[in-house]
C-alpha cells in the first residue's frame, strides 16, 4: 500500500541565492502561477476578483471640476489608457502588487513623463536590496519557471533610481516582514480557493466516471510481478471506468476461496459533505475578499436580515465602497500623482464610481418618462410620511402627528 501525505498551505517566501542577483518568489520561483491558478479554477475567487477590479475602475479616471469629455480629461486618458489601467488594477488585486512602466521623453536628467503603461508583474523578480534597503531594479524574463542558465535577463531600473528612458513603478503595499513581495490581501482564503477547485474537479470526475475510486477490487489468488500488475490494472480501468464503462464485472477464479472481491469505500452522506465544503469554501473566500454581501457578486442567500434584496445591495454596496474600493482607488491615485509630479503641478484626480443598476439606470429611466421641468408624481403615502416628519419634530421635541391633524381640524371649525 502507498500512503500520500497531504500538505497544508504555506505562505510564500522570498528565496535569496548568493549566486544570483535577483530574488525568487516561492520555493519553485513560480508563486504567481499558483495565484493565477486559484483565480482560474475557483469560481468564487474568480468572481470576487473580477467584481472588485471592475468596481475599482468604475467608469474610469477623471479630473475634479472637469467634465469627462473635456480636453484635459482626454489627455489624462491618453497618458494612461483604460486598457492599461484595468490591467494594473486586476493584477494589483489578483497578485498583490502591480508594475507600471514609466516612459520618459528621453534619457538623462532633463526629462518628462510622456506615458505610463502596464507591465506584467509575474514576469519580474526584484534585485537584491542595496545598503539603504532600496530595490534599485527588477529583472525581466517571460517564463521564470522554464528559465535556463544560459538565458539573458533584462534589468529594468525602478522609478526614481536611474536616468534611463524607461523605469518601473512597483505598486506594492507595505506588509510587515515582506520586503521583496507583497502577499495578496486575501491570502487567508487561498486554501478555500484550492478546496473549491478540488471539489469541483472531484464532482466532474464523479460525473464522467460511472465507476470511480469508490470501489476496491481485491484479486485473492496471489501477487503477480510488476508488469502483470500494471497490465491487470490497465485492463480493469479500461473496462470499468469512464462514462461508458462496463457495469458488469466478470471474474475467473480457481475456486470459491480465491474469488475476486469488490468492496465499497464510499463516503457516507457524500452529497451533504460536499455541499458543506462548497458552502464553507465560498463563505471563507468572500470573507477573505471582504465582500460585504454575496448579492454584490450575484449570489442569493436566504435570511439576509434586510427588508429586501434591493436594500441589501444598496447598503452592502455603500459599505463595500467605503471600506474596500476607496482604499484601492486612493492607492492608485497616489501612485499616478507621484509619477505625474515629475512634470509639474498635478490636478486632483478621482475615479468615477459605478453604482448598482438598481440605484442609477433604473431611476434615470423613470426620470426620462417626464418632460423637462415637469415634476414626477409623489406617492401619497410617502408624501404623508414626509409631511409628518417635517411637522412632528422641531427643536428636538417630538409631536404626535395625530395631534397636529386634530388641531388643524379644530382651527378650521372655529373659523
Amino acid at each position: 500500500m502507498n500512503f500520500i501525505n497531504l500538505s497544508g498551505y504555506d505562505m510564500p517566501k522570498a528565496i535569496e541565492d548568493k549566486r544570483k542577483d535577483w530574488i525568487a518568489y516561492g520555493d519553485d520561483n513560480d508563486y504567481y502561477s499558483f495565484l493565477i491558478g486559484c483565480y482560474m479554477s475557483s469560481a468564487t475567487n474568480n468572481a470576487a476578483i473580477r467584481s472588485i477590479s471592475d468596481n475599482i475602475y468604475g467608469k474610469g479616471i477623471c479630473i475634479d471640476g472637469l467634465d469627462k469629455d473635456s480636453n484635459e480629461v482626454k489627455e489624462l486618458r491618453k497618458f494612461i489608457n483604460h486598457r492599461d489601467l484595468k490591467k494594473i488594477i486586476q493584477e494589483r488585486k489578483m497578485l498583490g502588487q502591480a508594475a507600471i512602466q514609466v516612459i520618459y521623453s528621453k534619457a538623462g536628467n532633463e526629462r518628462k513623463v510622456v506615458k505610463v503603461k502596464h507591465f506584467p508583474i509575474h514576469t519580474l523578480r526584484p534585485e537584491k536590496m542595496n545598503g539603504e534597503g532600496v530595490i534599485s531594479a527588477y529583472y525581466y524574463h517571460p517564463d521564470w519557471k522554464n528559465k535556463k542558465r544560459s538565458d539573458t535577463l533584462k534589468r529594468i531600473p525602478t522609478f526614481g533610481n536611474s536616468t534611463e528612458k524607461i523605469e518601473l513603478y512597483i505598486l506594492k503595499p507595505y506588509v510587515a516582514g515582506y520586503d521583496y513581495f507583497s502577499p495578496v490581501d486575501y491570502s487567508g482564503s487561498l486554501p478555500y480557493a484550492e478546496i473549491e477547485s478540488e471539489v469541483s474537479d472531484y464532482l466532474l470526475n464523479e460525473t464522467k466516471n460511472s465507476f470511480s475510486g469508490t470501489k476496491l477490487i481485491n484479486f485473492n489468488n496471489g501477487v503477480p510481478d510488476v508488469e502483470q500488475r500494471d497490465a491487470i490494472t490497465r485492463d480493469v480501468k479500461s473496462k470499468l471506468t469512464g462514462s461508458r464503462g462496463q457495469k458488469v464485472i466478470v471474474a475467473f477464479n480457481e475456486d470459491k476461496e480465491s474469488a475476486t472481491t469488490v468492496e465499497d469505500i464510499s463516503l457516507n452522506d457524500a452529497p451533504a459533505h460536499y455541499e458543506y465544503l462548497a458552502n464553507e469554501a465560498m463563505h471563507k473566500i468572500l470573507v477573505g475578499h471582504r465582500v460585504t454581501s454575496p448579492m454584490l457578486l450575484g449570489i442569493k442567500e436566504g435570511g439576509n436580515g434586510l427588508s429586501s434584496n434591493a436594500d441589501e445591495i444598496k447598503n452592502a454596496s455603500q459599505l463595500f465602497q467605503s471600506t474596500v474600493i476607496n482604499n484601492y482607488q486612493d492607492e492608485l491615485i497616489d501612485s499616478l500623482t507621484e509619477i505625474m509630479e515629475l512634470n509639474g503641478d498635478v490636478p486632483e484626480i478621482y475615479f468615477i464610481t459605478s453604482q448598482p443598476i438598481e440605484f442609477t439606470d433604473v431611476n434615470q429611466e423613470e426620470d426620462k418618462e417626464y418632460k423637462e421641468g415637469e415634476e414626477a408624481p409623489v406617492d401619497k403615502e410617502d408624501a404623508e410620511k414626509e409631511d409628518d416628519t417635517n411637522l412632528s419634530s422641531h427643536g428636538g421635541l417630538t409631536v404626535d402627528p395625530k395631534f397636529i391633524k386634530d388641531a388643524l381640524e379644530l382651527y378650521k371649525a372655529s373659523r
